[in-house]
């Protein structure tokens, strides 16, 4: 109590006192009608005490404005290499990101969790972005489509043309509507100024 008032930390001075009361025998109703609380965020904040002990009391010793960051230096910078990996390499079976599943990994990786409307500051700060994404297949026969297509407009296309003018003929051809099955782009956290890919199975299909 002592240390929250030399603080002016006002979130440990609560703590404390709410635990006292409660040693003192006094009613979790009415605590939390002296905290100005709900009484269920009096029964969290003795789960806690009782899960974590009186470290958890000395993690809300820090010095400084704002709120204290939920996350260490170091779990930031290990967020950011996770992330970067992709959601596929952290088992996820998407190629995008989006807050909730950023949310969901923080609680898996750090215990730690994070409203979704404050998660997006959060992302910016470490240097992410929300753009959209661009397609690169994983087909393996792609390199064989591109070659194809390179040897129809290089030679192919070429020696029809040619014989066409030896013969004096008329060459016609014929439009295809064609789209490519693999999806709309879509949008995904990734580092500012850096484009993030996204891999496809989709297929071309006229």
């Amino acid at each position: 109590m002592a240390t929250a008032l030399k603080l002016s930390n006002i979130c440990l001075y609560r703590l404390t006192q709410a635990l006292l009361w409660f040693s003192e025998c006094m009613g979790i109703k009415e605590i939390a009608r002296l905290m100005g609380v709900c009484e269920k965020t009096i029964i969290n904040w003795l789960k806690t005490f009782m899960h974590k002990g009186v470290g958890w009391l000395i993690g809300q010793h820090y010095q400084g404005r704002g709120r204290k960051s939920k996350l260490t230096k170091d779990q930031k910078n290990k967020l950011v290499e996770l992330i970067k990996k992709g959601p596929e390499d952290n088992g996820f079976h998407c190629g995008i990101w989006n807050t909730a599943m950023i949310a969901e990994l923080i609680w898996l990786k750090f215990e730690v969790r994070y409203n979704l409307n404050y998660l997006s500051s959060l992302m910016k700060k470490l240097g992410f972005s929300y753009q959209k994404a661009r397609f690169v297949t994983d087909r393996q026969e792609e390199e064989k489509y591109e070659l194809e297509r390179k040897t129809w407009l290089e030679e192919t296309l070429p020696a029809i043309m040619e014989k066409a003018v030896e013969e004096k003929s008329v060459v016609l051809f014929g439009d295809e509507v064609s789209f490519a099955m693999w999806g709309s782009l879509a949008r995904t956290w990734a580092p500012i100024g850096e484009q993030p890919t996204v891999k496809t199975s989709g297929i071309r299909k006229g």
